[in-house]
């Protein structure tokens, strides 16, 4: 229940603040954007596993500040975790519900962008030899975390390819002696109308 009514904040705050950014103006637009991801758990910088492949879909609004430069926000899912190989293809997987906030410098088809996000996890699998467990409290990862984020791509008329890195900021283990941070790529397409 708790999640859910996470997730339910998230998109309440989400929506409104995206459609902020994207009015009937021709300096806001609006748009969906989704691709491919890989990610990995990091204990003090260092991780012994494989990235976990999935995907992000997600919607965004932006809004011309000046000329050449934009502030977006949006609201996306996907899953991020790690997996171990050597373990009988041991899987952990953390859905999450990302709320980014970024801007974005554009020099003719090209652009930069560069910001923060709000991460909120809504349900932690693992899976051993292809069989799902449930996980103790203790064991699950946090349910927030801040990410930040920078990112190149071009735009070529209503699509964007773009690539982004991002590297979270909190701690989500709930194990003592342990810092787990999360970090994933995502290379993707945004169409915006």
């Amino acid at each position: 229940m708790k999640r859910i009514s996470l997730l339910l904040i998230a998109v309440l705050i989400a929506a409104p603040f995206v459609n902020a950014f994207a009015g009937d103006d021709d300096k806001g637009k609006k748009g969906v954007r989704a691709g491919f991801q890989l990610s990995n758990f990091y204990d003090n910088g260092e991780t012994a596993d494989d990235n976990l492949n999935s995907f992000y879909v997600g919607v965004f609004g932006e809004k011309k500040l000046i000329p050449l430069l934009k502030l977006g926000a949006g609201l996306e899912f996907s899953n991020v975790g790690s997996v171990d190989k050597n373990i009988d293809d041991t899987k952990y997987t953390r859905s999450m519900i990302y709320v980014p906030v970024y801007l974005k410098l554009k020099l003719g088809p090209v652009f930069a962008l560069g910001g923060v996000s709000a991460n909120f996890g809504i349900s932690n699998k693992f899976k051993l030899a292809g069989e799902d467990f449930d996980l103790p409290d203790e064991n699950k990862t946090k349910v927030f975390d801040v990410p930040v984020f920078l990112g190149l791509g071009v735009k070529v008329l209503m699509i964007s390819i773009e690539a982004r890195y991002n590297w979270g900021t909190m701690n989500l283990s709930k194990i003592d002696n342990t810092n787990y941070t999360n970090q994933y790529f995502q290379l993707g397409a945004a169409f915006s109308f």
